[in-house]
């Protein structure tokens, strides 16, 4: 079988991720892999997608190969994506899949984001792999990549696929600008920052209104005009300084005109079920900050010219980014109404100082995290003061009170011939600091 491997790593040939693939091609030496380093090379693509174009549609399997960057692809492989769906190539009923590693970090959203944009272009999806960075390094993991290997080529000879979703709406292009600006109060710093582009007048509109609606002043912060060298190419050169290797001053843009701000409204256009090649370089550019979420306790919104409602995938993303990072998530507007109760929900959670505590998106990925900087806390020092200092090594094996107590109660439960009794108490035992808390508690304001 002809198989095309689409590594979207920026370290190319240097790609962990790459590595399961060359294992499985030498593992099984009666198919044939091509290879395009397209996270590597996205400039000369850029300039040319006839070769990619040939390769793909040659193919019987397509392989999507990548480490996960924040919640998503590499931005590489965003602007690869987009100029595969803009190269007016037919890829229709081409079997294709992906493999990731990562640490398992919202390897779920980069998935579904693969997924949603190849049944876009009419393409025979096949549920990837998503794998652990070191599984290739252990004899298990090398039996799943070749287990999963053997059940893609099932796949493609007995014709086994992912239905499509259903075809959502034609995202909306034609928002017209319907509010008039006020006086606006001062007192907090609220930043704005957009991808806007020439031709991006429904956005603006979009952006205008949100302002008029907002009770306080604003001010804009265009990534549309900002020189980026290139996204993030993940060779872990700022985990020292704090600074990237490009110099284009993004860093310093970064931390001086925008996470200095008490909130943060960021306002796209969808695109392929995201919000851009472009925005997915500003996140992953971010990564000069290490796994530090510097921006806790401050709220966030979105301004979304698009078919908001009925991007899952987009909003699970967006929740999730907030939840992290214990932002207030404060909504997403993408017309009147929501930008209202969006702008509202903003200047309450300013005024109130109001955040929520962290959900099952921010308590699980901050513990994948926790556990990654441990580990690596020689190498990324910055990170591992930063997680020390807010006390975020909560590793349930320092409990060891509490873990005695609970051996205690079992072995209590296990020999007592009254084990009614004893679950009794043990409730009772349970309650008792609650009702403590609710005798001592007095009316309010």
């Amino acid at each position: 079988m002809k198989i095309c491997v689409i590594n979207g790593s920026p370290r190319g040939k240097n790609s962990v991720t790459l590595q399961t693939l060359l294992y499985l091609e030498k593992r099984f030496p009666a198919h044939e892999f091509d290879f395009l380093n397209v996270g590597a090379g996205i400039q000369s693509f850029e300039r040319d997608m006839s070769g990619a174009v040939e390769a793909i549609r040659s193919a019987e399997l397509l392989l999507f190969s990548y480490p996960v960057y924040t919640f998503l692809v590499p931005s590489q492989l965003h602007r690869f994506i987009e100029l595969m769906k803009r190269s007016g190539a037919d890829f229709r009923d081409i079997y294709v899949s992906q493999l990731s590693t990562s640490m398992h970090f919202y390897d779920i959203t980069a998935h579904r984001f693969i997924e949603d944009n190849c049944h876009d272009m009419g393409m025979r999806v096949i549920h990837g792999l998503s794998a652990g960075m070191e599984d290739l390094l252990s004899p298990q993991g090398r039996k799943e990549a070749e287990d999963f290997f053997l059940y893609l080529i099932h796949c493609v000879e007995k014709g086994i696929y992912e239905p499509a979703p259903p075809a959502l709406p034609s995202a909306p292009q034609n928002y017209v600008q319907s509010l008039e600006p006020g006086v606006k109060e001062g007192g907090f710093d609220t930043v704005i920052v957009g991808d806007l582009r020439e031709g991006d007048e429904s956005l603006r509109a979009m952006i205008k209104d949100f302002t008029a609606l907002y009770p306080y002043k604003t001010r804009f912060v265009n990534i549309g005009d900002f020189e980026f060298k290139g996204g993030c190419l993940g060779c872990f050169g700022c985990t020292a300084s704090g600074k990237c290797v490009y110099k284009d001053g993004f860093d310093s843009m970064l931390r001086n005109s925008i996470q200095n701000a008490d909130a943060t409204i960021y306002a796209f256009t969808i695109k392929d079920h995201s919000m851009g090649s472009r925005f997915k370089m500003f996140d992953d550019r971010q990564f000069c900050n290490g796994h530090r979420t510097l921006t806790e306790g401050k709220s966030v919104a979105y301004i979304i010219n698009g078919d908001y409602e009925h991007e899952e995938n987009l909003k699970t993303l967006l929740e999730a980014r907030a939840q992290v990072g214990h932002n207030f998530f404060a909504g997403a507007g993408y017309d009147i109404p929501t930008m209202e109760n969006t702008a509202r929900r903003l200047a309450y959670a300013l005024e109130h100082k109001y955040v929520q505590p962290r959900n099952f998106y921010g308590v699980g990925g901050m513990k994948i995290f926790r556990d990654l900087i441990w580990m690596m806390r020689g190498l990324m020092k910055a990170d591992h003061q930063f997680y020390k200092s807010r006390g975020l090594y909560d590793f349930p094996q320092k409990r060891r009170g509490r873990m005695l107590a609970m051996c205690l109660v079992g072995a209590l439960m296990r020999s007592s011939k009254d084990s009614g009794k004893m679950r009794a108490r043990f409730n009772a035992g349970m309650m008792a600091p609650y009702k403590k808390v609710l005798e001592r508690a007095r009316p309010g304001k």
